[in-house]
């Protein structure tokens, strides 16, 4: 078989859904502290758009107070944060970030300044680092995979051949979702099996 070569970059949305998943899966049950002095334990986390233009995404954690001493059992704390991506590794990590640890109510608040501290959510957001190589790999391997026999339509169109070489040129974070491009380089054949119907209308 003769293919073309191709050079193709493909935009794929992640939403900021999925990427919550693996927060769940990295922080849920962390405690927050240094040594035998921990303050908090997260039991759940939430992922999205920042609505400061100097930073991507806001972090939300829903923590459980493990010190006596504090006045309330859990407290809600945001972590708004810029995105860095690194094509070599294919690591998205967190850069700057800024904690949001206000209230209105001053006990809550004394709680949340002891828990806003940097050195805790560096180690936080150290684990919250995403591998997107690893999270969309496996797809692109399933499609390249389905190319080699061939993907066929039922306008009559075959698709097959084989990607030889898949990057990510870089990752933009948007208000629903992070767009991911994707650049696929390879050999592609298309076949026509049949006309359309249309083709002998008069």
């Amino acid at each position: 078989m003769e293919s073309a070569n191709i050079n193709l970059t493909l935009p794929i949305k992640i939403p900021y859904e999925v990427l919550q998943q693996l927060t769940d899966r990295n922080l849920i049950g962390m405690e927050i502290g240094t040594g035998k002095r921990k303050e908090g334990r997260i039991v759940d986390t939430n992922l999205e758009a920042s609505p400061l233009p100097e930073f991507d995404v806001i972090l939300v954690l829903k923590m459980h107070i493990l010190r006596k001493i504090l006045v309330t059992k859990e407290v809600t704390l945001g972590i708004h944060a810029s995105l860095t991506y690194d094509t070599n590794t294919g690591i998205l990590s967190v850069g700057d970030f800024k904690i949001d640890a206000k209230s209105k109510n001053f006990l809550l608040n004394k709680t949340l300044q002891i828990l806003a501290n940097r050195m805790y959510y560096r180690k936080v957001l150290d684990r919250a680092t995403i591998n997107v190589n690893e999270l969309i790999g496996p797809y692109l391997t399933e499609l390249n995979e389905r190319l080699v026999p061939g993907i066929s339509s039922p306008q009559g169109i075959l698709l097959h051949g084989s990607i030889e070489q898949i990057n990510i040129s870089r990752i933009e974070p948007l208000t629903e979702h992070v767009l991911v491009h994707v650049q696929f380089k390879g050999g592609v054949e298309v076949t026509i099996e049949k006309l359309p119907g249309t083709y002998f209308k008069l």
